[in-house]
């Protein structure tokens, strides 16, 4: 059936201006200070290479060959995507496009069988039905019962009190 659930109240936290403009400071000296080892890190690598040519050459070499291996995995990568953009096109030519032309030949049949039904069902039907209004509505004028429901339906003229 029906569970009750308990409602606990809701605790707001008052921040005061004071407390947000501390921490938006604090953010910026992290980001600050993170920027500063980084630029220390990169200046201590720099110094290095330039200090010890030897180990800077080596370790050029073996960039040009890492570099090197990087792109030959990216242009086999290419080629492999280029098969499967092919195989992705003859599949939406061999395969779906025959599923859409037969959801296109399923709605024309609809679209003509609804035509059909409007007006070999619906149309008449409504005909009938608005002759058969006519003539009730026609023998009830003739007879007078059409005025006493308007009377009893309709209040009485006058101040209403």
């Amino acid at each position: 059936m029906e569970e009750l659930q308990e409602t606990t109240p809701v605790e707001v936290q008052i921040t005061e201006p004071g407390d947000e403009k501390r921490k938006r400071t604090l953010r910026t000296a992290g980001l600050v200070l993170i920027a500063l080892v980084v630029v220390a890190i990169l200046a201590a690598i720099g110094y290095g290479l330039v200090t010890h040519p030897p180990f800077t050459a080596v370790l050029r070499d073996i960039s040009i060959i890492v570099l090197a291996l990087v792109t030959g995995v990216i242009g086999l990568f290419l080629i492999i995507l280029i098969f499967q953009l092919q195989s992705l096109t003859a599949l939406l030519r061999d395969e779906i496009k025959p599923i859409l032309d037969s959801a296109n030949q399923t709605a024309n049949t609809v679209r003509g069988t609804t035509t059909f039904v409007s007006d070999a069902v619906v149309t008449p039907m409504i005909r009938v039905a608005s002759v058969a209004a006519g003539v009730t509505r026609t023998l009830r004028v003739l007879t007078g019962t059409d005025h006493k429901r308007k009377r009893q339906a309709s209040p009485p003229p006058g101040p209403q009190q």
